[in-house]
């Protein structure tokens, strides 16, 4: 992502799921809208692949042994105001933890982004300092393309897999915005709505319902007009 004050732009988002389904998609024309000045990725160029069962578990020793799931959080407010930064977001067993990261990596950081990188797209980096080389350890990785029905698609075909997978949502949400497609976009907004109202219902949301009516009535400035 890069930082500009309060501004936040999602350039780059890589995912691997726990069935070994990877996307990897890159965003260079987001929604932005008008009255408020928001921006949305929308991830039109795309790669996406499947790890096979040892690949997977894999990446998960050699995150899990460079102690991912201890790191420190850096502070609230440490993060420069301006330049290229990014999040890894972890989930497992249950939990999730959000790791901001920016400037140059050092530490276990450095090292978990290398072990990530390295099972990225060939060509394909993130926009940090890089203290490691990046080895890539997967062969015949799909070089993304630049199609935005054809990730809309993709996209669509995941959710259909995994329909509470708030990230596919929101990226299905912008292709569909971005691409004209009103009515499905409004369909996966209510299925976003509906995912995070039950969560907060049951304790298990990270933002409350008033939150989640604001966040959307956001998300709706980018429902293009009919």
């Amino acid at each position: 992502m890069r930082r500009d004050g309060e501004s936040v732009d999602v350039v780059r988002r890589f995912q691997v799921n726990a069935d070994g389904v990877v996307i990897y998609g890159t965003s260079s024309r987001p929604l932005v809208d008008a009255a408020s000045g928001a921006s949305w990725p929308v991830f039109d160029r795309l790669s996406v692949y499947q790890l096979e069962p040892k690949s997977v578990r894999a990446l998960a020793r050699r995150l899990d042994r460079n102690g991912i799931g201890e790191l420190v959080v850096p502070a609230a407010g440490s993060d420069p105001a301006t330049g290229s930064g990014l999040v890894v977001r972890w989930r497992a067993f249950e939990q999730r933890r959000d790791l901001p990261m920016s400037g140059r990596l050092r530490g276990q950081m450095a090292d978990i982004m290398a072990v990530i990188s390295a099972h990225l797209p060939e060509g394909e980096s993130f926009d940090v300092e890089m203290r490691k080389p990046v080895v890539t350890v997967l062969r015949g990785v799909p070089a993304p393309v630049d199609n935005a029905k054809g990730a809309l698609l993709a996209y669509r075909e995941r959710l259909r897999a995994d329909p509470e997978d708030e990230g596919v949502l929101l990226a299905t949400y912008a292709l569909a915005c971005s691409a004209g497609e009103r009515a499905a976009a409004e369909r996966v907004l209510a299925m976003w709505v509906k995912l995070k109202s039950e969560a907060a219902s049951a304790g298990f949301a990270d933002i409350s319902a008033a939150q989640i009516q604001a966040r959307a009535e956001v998300l709706a400035g980018f429902l293009p007009t009919t």
